[in-house]
């Protein structure tokens, strides 16, 4: 997508903005084209003292006016930003802006600040340097004050108004004992003390940590002409024993025909508030309050250090949601904020006080686990995090089941370096994805060419979309008794020209992972139905048809809508079509309306790979199924004669619930007899028969149908 041509004009005004000259002009197009731009007329207010911060602004034109108490104190020019401070503090506005002259403002808002902005810690310092530098600005009007006293040091009361008309507490000092011969309300506001008597003292009286000795060395170097301006800081004393930081700026003056000493004290307790707070933003994730990838990069750096020093071993763990991604899309960002938060809760109550959590990314956190003396710690720890998350979170009326994948490295065996130990945990862990999800993988040396074979299969999967070369094949499932037809479901396939075939517990996992599973389900849809409009104009006799469907998929909005347009443009029945969804869709409210959808729509429902996983028969009873998938782990046991009492009872369920029960994974003979010893419907797999091209599958049903 190109930018429109005014937001090509906002994008080269962003880059020219100091603190954001870090950021990709991925990210500035973002902001750009996703921000909103306001218009103001001259003398039209953005903001008030007091109002909610919840947004801030840069100038693309015009020029803004910064006051309190209808004071003017700065002014804001294009490529200058306002409104920061606010979001940063969380504080309501501390000042009142409006528009100078016809002015264009592009806001961001505040959640839009934190998303981008809390991990950027370059350009968080550069914030800070520039509010540092805005802080300043007072005092560097040093010189022009010299010059409004000189003119009014014959007028008392000229000058009194013109000291306490500054902001920042103002001094004069004689030049032999350094005692106060003039001072500002400023001052008097801040010490707590009367003009009269701050005129008594010393300045340095009213600092804790310079002496008299100390503060005749910053005096000297202006004596004797080697600088015109000393800047320094200390720690003043309230009258009410309070200490606070100030920044001094110390200059010599003409006054009433002798030479004095001018001497600007700014407090500095807000800014280093503000700089604590920023340096927070840069190295805490603001939503979780977890330290973030940075931290967690200098803490991995410290634990290598030391480990060597010391001959230790350590751990990191890399976490990463299971279809977090469908959280998001179908509840709604807030309820995954939410969502996030409690996960941070369960995983801090786990670890040990020398142990860190770090929130890295959108749904992935980090465990570093230091000076470990068992090198089974990481494991156990992993098998107890999968526990804790296991049970269901409530989010307002939302229950919401997770799963993590967890991957595993350790030092030094894995890595010597930060980039290593995050590469083979990473890698670990999407192995663990592909092992099923919710469950841990230690790394091993051998998977190093694992996360770029990923990156190939990803390629291979967005190129085999592009060039429509993916491949269908349909395995039927037949009645155990008769051998008679009853469905035909559908596989997909892809071929790598290096490599030959992929298998789908390959590729499957990347697609979903990558979101290119709602692309590759809708041309399952078109083509599935392309060929079944074909063989009915042939006259070939059918059967319904199976098709998975992902949990990404179910978690759509309107995939119900979809799916029926996708018919009607073929002019099929939907009582042709049988939609087997994963157990984990019965846990998710988001994914039942579609359910239904499909149900009332004239689809037939079956659960797949029924019976290891954590489906309740409430669940089973809550959604309009017609057929019940057998898992084939189970089946698989018949043989050895195992698993057949569980076989039995889910068998049970099924015809309790009035429901077509499907052997999966039929590849012995021995297994199809003692199938049929049951009341179990159908069977499907290689025995009873293999998945079939459509050209091979035609000549079948014209045959056998």
């Amino acid at each position: 997508m190109t930018l429109a041509m005014d937001e090509v004009k906002i994008l080269e005004q962003l880059r020219g903005v100091d603190f954001l000259g870090f950021f990709s002009d991925e990210t500035l197009e973002k902001l750009a084209r996703s921000c909103k731009v306001i218009s103001l007329s001259p003398f039209e207010v953005l903001f008030e003292e007091g109002d909610v911060s919840n947004s801030m602004y840069i100038i693309l034109s015009g020029e803004l006016l910064v006051y309190k108490k209808n004071k003017v104190i700065a002014r804001r020019k294009p490529s200058e930003y306002i409104g920061e401070m606010g979001l940063i503090e969380s504080e309501p506005r501390s000042a009142s802006i409006r528009a100078e002259t016809q002015t264009q403002l592009l806001e961001i808002t505040a959640e839009r600040f934190h998303k981008e902005f809390d991990l950027q810690a370059q350009a968080l310092f550069a914030l800070l340097k520039t509010l540092s530098v805005r802080s300043r600005k007072d005092l560097d009007v040093m010189d022009e004050m010299k010059g409004e006293l000189t003119l009014a040091e014959d007028n008392a009361e000229k000058f009194s108004q013109i000291l306490d008309g500054t902001s920042n507490e103002t001094y004069i000092l004689d030049t032999e004992n350094y005692k106060i011969t003039q001072t500002n309300a400023a001052a008097s506001r801040s010490l707590g003390y009367s003009k009269t008597q701050i005129c008594s003292k010393a300045l340095y009286e009213f600092w804790e940590d310079q002496s008299l000795l100390e503060f005749e060395l910053f005096v000297e170097p202006l004596r004797t002409g080697k600088k015109l301006l000393q800047v320094f800081e200390a720690l003043q004393k309230r009258k009410d024993g309070t200490v606070y930081p100030v920044q001094v700026k110390l200059k010599l003056v003409l006054f009433s025909k002798t030479m004095a000493l001018l001497a600007v004290v700014q407090d500095l307790s807000e800014s280093r508030l503000l700089e604590s707070k920023i340096k927070r933003m840069a190295f805490f994730d603001s939503l979780t309050g977890l330290p973030n990838r940075n931290m967690i990069n200098d803490r991995i750096t410290l634990a290598l250090a030391h480990a060597e020093r010391n001959e230790q071993n350590f751990a990191l763990l890399f976490l990463d949601m299971d279809d977090f991604k469908s959280v998001n899309d179908s509840l709604g960002h807030s309820i995954g904020d939410e969502l996030l938060k409690e996960v941070a809760k369960r995983l801090t109550s786990l670890l040990r006080g020398e142990d860190s959590v770090a929130r890295i990314g959108g749904d992935e956190f980090v465990i570093l686990l230091t000076g470990l003396k068992d090198d089974n710690y990481s494991t156990r720890l992993a098998e107890r995090i999968i526990s804790a998350l296991k049970p269901v979170f409530k989010i307002d009326t939302h229950e919401i089941y997770s799963s993590f994948s967890i991957g595993i490295a350790l030092y030094p065996n894995d890595g010597k370096d930060v980039e290593t130990l995050f590469k083979c945990a990473d890698t670990a862990m999407y192995r663990a994805k592909e092992q099923g999800k919710n469950s841990y993988f230690v790394h091993d040396p051998k998977m190093l060419s694992l996360a770029h074979n990923r990156l190939e299969l990803k390629t291979l999967i967005g190129r085999t979309l592009e060039n429509d070369d993916f491949q269908l094949d349909y395995q039927p499932k037949i009645d155990i008794k008769t051998g008679e037809y009853q469905r035909l479901e559908v596989f997909l396939r892809m071929k790598d020209p290096d490599r030959g075939l992929v298998l789908p517990a390959e590729f499957l996992p990347v697609a979903e992972d990558s979101g290119l599973i709602v692309s590759i389900g809708d041309w399952v849809m078109q083509s599935v139905c392309k060929q079944i409009q074909a063989w009915k104009q042939e006259g070939i006799p059918l059967v319904p048809v199976s098709i998975n469907l992902s949990q990404t998929q179910l978690l759509q909005g309107k995939l119900a809508e979809k799916i029926e347009s996708c018919l009607s443009n073929f002019s099929l029945e939907p009582n042709m079509f049988e939609f087997e969804i994963p157990e984990i869709a019965l846990q998710q409210t988001p994914a039942h309306k579609n359910l239904m959808d499909l149900h009332d729509f004239g689809s037939k429902l079956a659960l797949d790979n029924f019976g290891m996983g954590l489906s309740s028969l409430n669940n089973l009873a809550r959604i309009p199924l017609n057929t019940l998938n057998i898992d084939p782990k189970l089946i698989r046991g018949l043989s050895a004669g195992i698993n057949s009492t569980i076989t039995n009872t889910i068998i049970g369920i099924g015809k309790s619930l009035n429901l077509k029960t499907v052997a999966k994974g039929v590849e012995t003979i021995e297994q199809k007899k003692l199938l049929e010893h049951t009341e179990c419907d159908w069977a499907q797999g290689y025995f009873v028969g293999k998945p079939l091209s459509p050209e091979k599958l035609k000549l079948l049903l014209q045959k056998d149908l």
